[in-house]
């Protein structure tokens, strides 16, 4: 699909695109454990890199973060929801056989990881943020995506004008080069004319030297 039939596309279903996004509850492995409950989420369209950025963002704000072998971690992390327990979180992003992103998220509650059968209410509230974070991962991107074609766009456009202000130019040139070779052309009929008469008035000087010189000599 070229780009530009791409971003029409999303550009009418984004908002559909994003109430789609549902989160997965897996098993997934991580640096501080493995084979733990995981709540995983597919987000379309996006590239890993940009993905990458935004879970690094979300990570941020929860507690104290690092990354370390494309593991992003906040560590004593907080929510309102979940009262005055800090937990541990854990994200790393993949590629899947169809091409897009996903994520995998680990909440460490001490224990136990986050999932549906023990943490009801818990879960719902991270499977909330995680869905939106997704939501907005895919907005965000459709989003930069218009700003580049816009970008293109414009550029496109300027160089259209240029286009147009340059032949405008060359026309005026044409004009003024026609308006100068018929000017020439006047002048060299000018000239011509110029010419024949002073030939003429050569003629007669000649003539004329000619008498005084014979006039001279008979003087001598």
């Amino acid at each position: 699909m070229k780009p530009i039939y791409l971003i029409v596309f999303l550009l009418f279903s984004v908002n559909c695109i994003a109430q789609e996004l549902r989160v997965k509850e897996s098993n997934s492995d991580f640096s501080a454990a493995q084979n733990v409950n995981a709540l995983i989420v597919e987000i379309p369209y996006v590239s890993q890199d940009f993905v990458e950025g935004r879970v690094k963002k979300l990570f941020k704000g929860l507690g104290k973060y690092k990354e370390s072998k494309k593991e992003h971690v906040a560590m004593m992390a907080e929510l309102k929801d979940f009262g005055k327990l800090p937990f541990n979180a854990y994200a790393k992003s993949y590629i899947t056989k169809n091409e897009l992103v996903t994520v995998h998220f680990g909440f460490d509650l001490g224990g136990a990881y986050l999932n549906s059968k023990e943490h009801p209410e818990k879960f719902k509230v991270v499977t909330k943020i995680i869905e939106e974070f997704a939501s907005k991962a895919v907005k965000s991107w459709v989003e930069e995506l218009v700003r580049e074609e816009n970008k293109r766009l414009n550029s496109l456009e300027k160089q259209h004008k240029d286009l147009i202000k340059r032949k405008e130019n060359l026309e005026k040139e044409i004009v003024n080069f026609e308006k100068k070779i018929a000017d020439n052309k006047n002048e060299i009929k000018a000239n011509l004319e110029s010419q024949s008469v002073k030939k003429n008035e050569i003629e007669k000087q000649k003539k004329q030297v000619e008498v005084v010189e014979k006039q001279l000599k008979s003087l001598r």
